[in-house]
């Protein structure tokens, strides 16, 4: 069963990495603690696209849901032989109403690697999808225990008039 914290309670896990902003002040934070197995992936989809439309945000729910599904694969992936077996991972998304903020953590400490692939490759093509449908993303080892690595995606408004 996954663990879901919501709101600014103490209870609500924080990312170890501010990415620039203050995220203890963020209205709008919610953590999925979840098995590092394939059931993963669609769990975590869906528990942050019911999420979304709440914070006002329902437009962002099909890159989100896209970026949380290759982000959790990975995190899936590089945590396959660790131990204990089935390892935990976090999802964390958090909004101030004007960002929002995704992170996966694993109990790996290998960094995600963006491939540069031929238009016929059948895999590998997650994290250019993440580059893709996000504003920008990234990794940093992680101090949590049991958490080695987190990556993370942001979503902010365009700029433009």
């Amino acid at each position: 069963m996954p663990y879901s914290s919501r709101g600014g309670g103490a209870a609500t896990a924080i990312p170890p990495c501010h990415h620039g902003h203050d995220l203890q002040r963020w209205p709008l934070r919610d953590t999925l603690i979840l098995g590092a197995v394939a059931d993963a992936v669609p769990a975590a989809r869906v528990h942050l696209r019911q999420l979304l439309p709440g914070w006002g945000q329902a437009e962002l729910s099909p890159d989100v849901s896209v970026v949380a599904s290759e982000l959790v694969t990975n995190s899936v992936a590089a945590s396959a032989g660790l131990q204990p077996a089935a390892a935990a991972l976090m999802v964390w998304l958090g909004s101030d109403g004007y960002f929002l903020l995704l992170a996966v953590a694993d109990a790996s400490p290998q960094p995600p690697v963006r491939l540069s692939l031929g238009p016929d490759a059948e895999r590998g093509r997650g994290l250019a999808l993440v580059e893709a449908l996000s504003s920008r993303w990234g990794w940093h080892l992680a101090s949590d225990t049991g958490l080695r690595k987190l990556t993370w995606a942001e979503w902010r408004p365009s700029l433009s008039p």
